[in-house]
């Protein structure tokens, strides 16, 4: 089959490689859409290692079962599905204790473990879902959604909240509009100045897109004292955006930290002690309840993919990801 093999920092190919074969309860997906994550851009830029190198990355995967192992379910052939990416063992402490993304002997598609930017991925069947009823573009972005997902499942968004969002690519995008579901007080974007992606934050329904700048006179006239805002989202793939949540949480706020740059982040720890700020990372979500919520309400996911690319072109699709103006470059197979 043909994939995308990452060597190496800024070594990308796209060669043959063997298919692969399910065995046990393994199932193949036969590929059609797979999204470049801010952690593939990462492992790009060598910021942040895979645990396997060379490696096929990719793991906002979306295909058809085509093939499955002896112990799974010959039945799912032919469906529509994506798949979770954290391969847990379903037997140590972390397991039994519902935290299987934790699993300290899990494996991770695309990280640890092949990804989807190939003709074929394997995984596990107990971690398909199954949406006949999605495109395949939309299936895709259901693993980031997901982790958004999680954010709330860790630390609730009160209704009537101030909030904001550090960055606007695809989590901050999303991260809105789940927020939005929770009837904010106020909602506001933040990015770079002069952002192309400015008019997708407004599409999801923020108040405003300001700059950092702005951002803190907003806070200073529109938030209880002046003192800052009740949910943060720290989404900006840089290590200065913690520094930036900081300074715009209020008083035993949250900061939700989601960016995975692979970078060290530099901040002012006796300033988030003062403030008594609760920070919450969380990363991997619920497919389920993210299924449910994108079935049930008007998640907008089609309108973040802004450039696909054949598997061919897999090293041009991974330049493009970085273009200031694109949300989300997926590659199509």
């Amino acid at each position: 089959m043909k994939a995308l093999v990452l060597h190496a920092p800024g070594k990308l190919e796209v060669m043959d490689v063997d298919d692969p074969v399910p065995n046990g309860e393994w199932v193949r997906i036969k590929v059609r859409r797979v999204g470049i994550c801010g952690t593939d851009k990462a492992f790009y830029k060598g910021t942040y290692k895979p645990l396997k190198q060379p490696i096929i990355p990719g793991h906002e995967i979306s295909g058809i079962i085509d093939m499955v192992g002896e112990k799974a379910p010959y039945e799912l052939i032919g469906h529509k599905v994506t798949t979770e990416i954290n391969i847990h063992c379903r037997q140590c402490w972390y397991c039994r204790n519902g935290m299987p993304t934790h699993c300290p002997y899990r494996e991770t598609i695309g990280i640890s473990r092949d990804g989807g930017m190939a003709e074929y991925v394997l995984t596990r069947y107990d971690l398909i879902h199954i949406a006949d009823d999605l495109d395949f573009d939309e299936l895709a972005l259901i693993e980031p959604f997901a982790a958004v997902v999680e954010m709330i499942e860790m630390e609730p968004v009160r209704e009537g909240s101030n909030i904001a969002v550090l960055g606007i690519g695809t989590i901050g995008l999303l991260s809105i509009q789940l927020l939005k579901l929770y009837n904010p007080d106020k909602i506001i974007a933040i990015t770079r100045p002069d952002s192309p992606k400015a008019k997708y934050a407004y599409m999801m329904g923020v108040d405003e897109v300001l700059s950092f700048e702005e951002a803190v006179e907003y806070m200073e006239k529109y938030t209880p004292e002046g003192q800052g805002f009740d949910y943060v989202v720290e989404a900006t793939g840089s290590p200065k955006g913690l520094e930036m949540a900081l300074k715009l949480v209020r008083p035993r706020g949250v900061i939700a930290a989601k960016s995975t740059h692979g970078s060290r982040v530099s901040f002012d720890y006796t300033y988030m002690i003062v403030k008594e700020v609760r920070l919450i990372g969380s990363r991997c979500g619920p497919f389920d309840k993210a299924l449910k919520i994108v079935r049930t309400h008007n998640i907008k996911l089609k309108e973040l993919v802004t450039e696909v690319y054949p598997l061919e072109k897999g090293v041009e699709a991974f330049k493009a990801s970085f273009k200031r103006e694109n949300v989300k470059v997926q590659i199509e197979v």
